[in-house]
């Protein structure tokens, strides 16, 4: 496995993520407007922090340690069982909660306790979620890119149909329902195809071991810090706009920023795939170093003549993704797109802190791009309007690939002796 051929055989599956996210953002666009698009961004944005609560934001963990323990079956199956073992429990209190404050969710979140069935639902189907969340990264791990690659497929077909058929029976609402139902029932594709694979069917709840606790509770911590601020930070900016300016406002920087994860999506899911698996393996810092940059001399071309055309086709894309109606999100696209070029640059570096678990350096990289995205967002918004967030978010992307190549200078700068 090598990063072109994992690029190519997950541009497959992202190419149909991509086309499927084409056509539920046009139909929810059609159904609900800029200010649906806003509401449905908080509550994805809560989804984002409950769903890694309930597993306790292992899954990377699972990928490093399924694809470091290679040659170690029982070593691999424990730590898969521990980790659906750790996930059920998580998800039980975390849906439990979510039950219980469903009004209050509802109210903060969306400004109404109309839509706090939503949060109930989101609370019950947690737990698929979680389990499905470990299996998909023990595939991950085990490098079978091929039956990972089917799985995620067919998660985005049913995905589409599901949006399409409850957004235009009951729109907003609609759109609410099949985003969670989604995230969840989507456990059962995965049993389908890994029913085979002995160690799928060989999972068993019981007894998490001690130091396979404490191996995952680096991961924890390092997802957490990231999970309870990123997300909270979104949902801050967000409020922010749609009290500071207006609710349209927030929808046409969800529009946006839904833009943005598309076309990176096609490099998020190479790294993903390839990228945390490989550099798991790799013990030595001069063949790191040599990673890293390979990956630079791949991605970088490849990430620019996207962005260029994403910039040149910027109305089009609204125009294909969206309506007529998010068309002021047009001024917005060049310091967003200028914001994700230092965003991939500086993951390519991050993902090792993520594989040498560094947890204070991530702990402190995830609070600085949080904290400063959001100071700096407040304070532009209300200097410039709306566009002001877009400069906000670039200029934190810019400082935190210095933060992070300043942090891996021992890598970045290592000799050959």
């Amino acid at each position: 496995m090598n990063l072109l051929k994992t690029s190519f055989l997950s541009s497959i599956a992202t190419v149909i993520k991509i086309l499927t996210g084409f056509i539920v953002n046009k139909v929810i666009a059609i159904y609900v407007g800029p200010t649906g698009i806003a509401q449905i961004g908080q509550m994805q944005n809560f989804f984002s922090i409950v769903s890694n609560l309930s597993n306790f934001s292992i899954s990377q963990g699972v990928t490093k340690y399924v694809s470091f323990y290679g040659e170690e079956e029982e070593k691999q199956k424990k730590y898969i069982n521990a980790a659906i073992t750790i996930s059920v429990i998580a998800s039980l209190i975390t849906g439990l909660l979510t039950v219980v404050l469903h009004k209050y969710l509802s109210i903060i979140l969306l400004n109404s306790d109309q839509y706090s069935d939503i949060f109930i639902y989101i609370g019950i189907f947690l737990i698929f979620y979680a389990i499905n969340s470990i299996l998909l990264a023990a595939v991950n791990g085990f490098k079978k890119i091929r039956k990972f690659t089917l799985i995620n497929v067919s998660q985005s077909l049913f995905s589409l149909v599901l949006s399409i058929l409850l957004t235009v029976k009951w729109e907003l609402r609609g759109a609410m329902y099949a985003y969670v139902l989604s995230q969840t029932l989507v456990l059962f594709i995965s049993i389908g195809f890994l029913f085979k694979e002995n160690w799928a069917r060989n999972i068993r709840l019981g007894k998490v071991d001690r130091s396979i606790l404490k191996s995952y509770s680096n991961y924890t911590v390092m997802s957490m810090i990231h999970i309870l601020t990123v997300p909270v930070s979104f949902i801050i900016i967000r409020n922010y706009i749609t009290n500071t300016l207006s609710l349209e406002d927030a929808g046409y920087w969800q529009g946006l920023s839904k833009i943005s994860d598309t076309y990176l999506m096609f490099i998020t899911m190479s790294l993903s795939v390839y990228y945390l698996p490989r550099l798991s393996e790799i013990k030595d810092d001069l063949k790191l170093k040599k990673e890293i940059f390979d990956g630079y001399k791949l991605i970088i071309p490849i990430l620019s003549v996207i962005l260029i055309a994403v910039y040149f086709m910027k109305d089009f894309a609204i125009l294909i993704l969206y309506s007529e109606e998010f068309l002021e999100m047009s001024d917005l696209f060049l310091f967003q797109l200028i914001g994700d070029f230092f965003k991939i640059a500086s993951w390519l570096i991050s993902f090792n802190m993520l594989v040498k678990e560094m947890t204070k350096q991530v702990i402190i990289t995830e609070l600085f791009y949080s904290i400063t995205l959001t100071v700096l967002s407040i304070l532009f918004i209300n200097m410039f309007g709306l566009i002001g967030v877009t400069y906000a978010y670039s200029l934190t992307y810019f400082l935190y690939f210095i933060m992070v190549a300043y942090m891996l200078r021992h890598i970045l700068f290592l000799k050959a002796k």
